[in-house]
């Protein structure tokens, strides 16, 4: 038996290599011949097949893992003064942070291995979600809401290595709106508002941006922080997007996390030196040459151990080697797993709904009702507007092939309010104004939200006769809740997933507006200029009903829905809730939940920001706690 202070640490490069490069050169023929012959041959999904089969075919040069840190060799017994469970967008941040104290030892246990080059590179992967290590978790299919994705269920896409789903989201930091954290306070937590998370986000942040750190709003800025932080603009064809959104009403705004929210900008993104700035590169990277710094991959955690008197002792584990072994916490045990697995963990351990558990064959050690509840997501779905029929938009795709070490298309990001004296929004549009023969929306619509053929044949279509703006809508503020369930007392099996999509039947009502406010654009001149449309995507579970018409609209978001990836809420903090303001969880002492499961109301755009905002809160909360 062991106590922990010393590890062996070996070198990283966080740049792309030769292998990496090669496989780009490789990756970037194959998609330019595949493009052309999808532009003269009107091949379609056939064609996104045979791209994605070279995806595949380049995957193993560009899979290749670098080695953060040599695996901490644990045997039963073993004792650390902190534990942290998830090397995700949470965990990595607190294991920075933690460790900054220096006779703390701190240990960081991933599911997963060291991220492979792929994530990395901003370009490459958002084009190969599909080669990423992901934990494979779909949602349950409810026979009513997502009817037009492939399998009528979601897949829920959660990436499984350091740094988890910050390797494998798309970048956007986007840290929500005034009222988002203002709520969290009204709701019982004090010390949540928007003032005080200001600090936490201004400290992560090592913003890029000469033009908004000499602005108005330089002063809600951080320079630096850990985490890097762009804002590409993009000029022609974005631009005049931006007017037309400009011209039928919407403000146009220079910063995205500014002062005001309501509006149309160039979005920043978690993006420094050509390379994703995940929280592995970003929070793990610079630290690997602290002593106090364990790290144990390729090992789940199966339940945390508690002693008679309901206080931590540590947690059980199974090793790469499978075996199973006990590690102890001498201060406390903190769970980072995320709003699927953090709220698993919980239930596992037995804390969670009695019913549920009684049910499952789990002990209860604390009847805690709301484990797994409130589970909130953005819901989205795809708006197409035709373009130009301009052909030589089509020699842009040679630049997108030249740029995959960059963030792959030009993007826009609007958050806006249906009542306009409104200061929080709604919905927010992400939009990709895409040339002719772009092959970016029916590859999305095929990899990465998985809508069924037809639909992916109409976006197809589209893209092939005249350039297109790829639009995702997001109903920001649902009032449906889903929950995670247990499926079994396994730890080895994937919980269950209740989307719950649309169980408040008002937010079909509510989405169906947003889509109807978005595509008001049709109606600024540039876009009648080449007498733009919407597109119709042909959707089966629509058809009776008149296109573009309201009741068509809310047909179209029931069954269109899916995910942006943005689950919240399962461990949700409050006077009602899982945890404390405090983040500890209620009914024992040691264990406390740092993700996003902690929060009690979704916020306002992309989730990423806040939860990286919300660990290092949760560090200085720790470090009082504990005496620092």
């Amino acid at each position: 038996m062991r106590s922990y202070s010393k590890i062996c640490v070996k070198s990283t490069n966080p740049h792309l290599t030769s292998v990496v490069d090669y496989g780009l050169i490789t990756l970037n023929l194959g998609m330019l011949v595949t493009s052309i012959a999808y532009f003269q041959l009107n091949i379609l999904l056939p064609f996104i097949n045979v791209l994605s089969t070279i995806f595949l075919a380049v995957a193993p040069l560009l899979l290749n893992t670098q080695e953060y840190k040599t695996q901490t060799h644990v045997s039963d017994g073993d004792s650390f003064d902190f534990i942290v469970v998830g090397a995700g967008s949470a965990g990595c941040v607190l294991a920075n942070r933690l460790t900054e104290i220096g006779n703390w030892s701190v240990l960081l246990i991933e599911a997963g291995d060291d991220p492979p080059l792929i994530s990395d590179s901003p370009g490459l992967s958002v084009l190969m979600p599909m080669a990423l290590p992901d934990w494979n978790y779909q949602t349950l299919d409810d026979g009513y809401s997502s009817q037009a994705q492939k399998t009528r269920n979601i897949h829920m896409v959660r990436g499984k290595m350091l740094g988890a789903s910050s390797g494998v989201h798309y970048m956007y930091y986007v840290r929500g709106n005034k009222a988002d954290y203002d709520k969290w306070t009204q709701l019982g937590n004090p010390g949540w508002d928007w003032h005080n998370v200001t600090h936490y986000f201004k400290k992560s942040e090592h913003l890029l941006d000469p033009v908004i750190l000499n602005g108005k709003t330089s002063n809600l800025h951080g320079k630096n922080g850990y985490m890097h932080i762009t804002r590409p603009v993009w000029k022609g064809r974005p631009e005049r997007y931006l007017e037309a959104f400009e011209e039928i009403g919407n403000n146009l705004l220079l910063d995205t996390n500014g002062i005001e929210q309501i509006g149309y900008s160039f979005p920043s993104f978690t993006i420094g030196n050509n390379l994703r700035q995940s929280t592995a590169v970003a929070f793990l990277q610079p630290i690997l040459d602290r002593k106090n710094l364990y790290l144990l991959k390729n090992t789940l955690t199966r339940k945390v151990i508690f002693d008679n008197d309901k206080t931590i002792v540590g947690v059980e584990v199974k090793l790469s080697s499978n075996k199973i072994v006990t590690i102890r916490a001498k201060k406390e045990v903190i769970l980072s797993a995320g709003a699927l697995n953090s709220p698993q963990l919980l239930m596992l351990s037995g804390i969670g709904p009695k019913d549920h558990l009684d049910k499952i064959g789990i002990k209860t050690l604390v009847n805690s009702p709301n484990v797994g509840k409130n589970m909130q997501d953005h819901a989205l779905v795809p708006v197409l507007i035709s373009g130009d029929d301009n052909i030589r938009s089509f020699i842009e795709i040679i630049n997108v092939f030249r740029n995959l070490d960059k963030f792959p298309t030009a993007s826009l990001l609007g958050h806006i309010a249906l009542d306009k004296f409104q200061t929080y929004p709604d919905y927010q549009a992400t939009v990709l104004p895409e040339h002719r023969g772009s092959i970016l929306p029916v590859f999305m619509c095929k990899n990465v939200f998985k809508w069924n053929d037809k639909v992916c044949t109409s976006m197809a279509k589209a893209a092939l006769k005249r350039e297109v703006a790829f639009a995702v809508l997001t109903l920001l503020h649902p009032e449906s809740r889903g929950k995670i369930e247990l499926k079994s007392s396994e730890p080895e099996d994937a919980p269950l997933i209740h989307s719950g999509f649309f169980s408040d039947v008002q937010d079909i009502e509510t989405f169906a507006r947003c889509v109807e406010d978005y595509t008001k654009v049709i109606n600024s001149s540039y876009h009648k200029s080449f007498e733009a449309e919407i597109v119709d995507l042909n959707l089966d579970e629509c058809a009776k009903l008149p296109f573009g018409s309201h009741e068509y609209w809310k047909c179209y978001v029931l069954n269109m829905s899916g995910t942006q990836f943005h689950p919240v809420g399962t461990c949700a903090m409050g006077a009602e809730g899982v945890v404390d303001e405090r983040l500890r969880v209620k009914g024992v002492r040691g264990l406390r939940v740092v993700d996003a499961s902690v929060m009690p109301t979704i916020t306002s755009g992309n989730t990423n920001a806040p939860v990286v905002m919300i660990a290092e809160k949760a560090a200085d909360m720790i470090k009082r706690d504990n005496g620092c």
